[in-house]
Formats: C-alpha cells, structure tokens, sequence
C-alpha cells in the first residue's frame, strides 16, 4: 500500500507507515524488532488480549533490548462503556495525527487502502483479534517510521458486537464495548548500544517480567 511514496506494512498486530526517507536496512529492522518484541512477549504466557497490560509491559521492555531507546511513553485505562461510539483505529489515528500532523490524510488512505486488500486484512486479523462465541477483542498498534523516530500507539478492547470487513474503521456503539480500553503510547529511536542478543534478551526480559 503505497500513498505518496509512503507505504504501510503489517508486522503481526501492528500496522507501521513508513516515510520515503526511510532506508531498507532502516525498514527491515524495525519490523523485525516490532515482531521479535511481539514474539517475546507471546512467549511469556502472557496473552494480549486476556493479559493485556502484563504483555504490553513486556513487549515494551523487549524493544529497548532489540536496541529502541523509548524517549516517551504513556499509557491510559477507561471504562470502555463510556463511549458513545468508537472505531478501533480513531484513537490510534488522533493520537499519531497530534504526532505528525500532515500525515492525518496519508494514515487514513493507507488504512482505507488495507480495508480493500482481502490478504492483508486477514494477515493483521489473524494476530489482532481474538473470537470467541459472544464477544471478540481487538488489540491493534499503528506507527510511523521516519529516518530515527518511531512513533507507536496502540488499543485493546472487547466487544460484543458482530465485526465485518471494514472493522478497522467501523464505529463501535458504547453499549456493544465490555470491561476498560486501554490506550498506549511511545516514541522511541534507535539505539544499538542497548541490543542484546537473542539469547540475552529473553533472559533479561523474564528477569523484568518476574520482577513487576
């Protein structure tokens, strides 16, 4: 998905645009850390979704070990039947457009684009949703990559409401969202003196884990 030279790629449960300026050794590695973090934290009998802030800590914690300094970072919890009408991407979309705000336009098309590719649709669903008989919960990350800045922001909910097609995009009523939203937020660069290896990295990080 390719919108004035920026493009959208999925890696597991995130979708990450990526400016022009970006080199392919830049891309690569990012997407990887992004997976290999997401992987990590999977591997800590932590799920996303039923665990969720117990496995986002860790994933956080996996990406400074994969060489990402995190300059900021903020995370919120609300009671999700306070809202009136939510759509899984709109926070996600308000938050990196405060961010970079002349990519409002570009993020929305890339996603609409997505909406339209069938493969790359079931790709990023089969790690960003969980169905269950009555409800699915849903956690999505969206990012910008530019030249030595990340940008992340990510949602977990549940709902109970019948998800088609356009589910990144559809509006989600107040009364069908069950148990808290929880909305993440970080801005990290690269920095290759904090990278262990793989061995040291899965060390370390059930270190952390164990002790929060």
């Amino acid at each position: 998905m390719d919108v004035d030279g920026y493009t959208l790629w999925i890696t597991g449960g995130s979708l990450v645009l990526i400016a022009p300026q970006v080199s392919e050794f830049e891309r690569r590695d990012a997407l990887a850390s992004l997976r290999h973090a997401q992987r990590l934290a999977d591997g800590l009998r932590a799920s996303r979704f039923d665990q969720h802030r117990r496995w986002y800590r860790a994933y956080r914690n996996a990406l400074g070990r994969r060489g990402w300094r995190v300059a900021h970072s903020c995370q919120s919890v609300e009671t999700a039947g306070g809202r009136t009408l939510l759509s899984p991407t709109q926070p996600l979309l308000l938050w990196l457009g405060s961010q970079h705000a002349e990519l409002g336009e570009v993020l929305e098309l890339c996603i609409d684009s997505l909406l339209m590719n069938a493969a790359g649709l079931a790709q990023l669903s089969g790690s960003a949703l969980q169905e269950s008989e009555d409800t699915t919960r849903i956690v999505l990350e969206l990012g910008v990559l530019r030249p030595g800045a990340l940008s992340l922001c990510s949602i977990a909910l549940e709902t109970t409401a019948t998800l088609g097609a356009d589910w990144l995009k559809a509006p989600l009523a107040g009364q069908t969202l069950r148990g808290d939203l929880f909305f993440q937020s970080l801005m990290a660069e690269p920095a290759p003196e904090l990278r262990d290896s793989e061995r040291e990295g899965v060390s370390r990080l059930l270190a952390s884990h164990t002790l929060h």
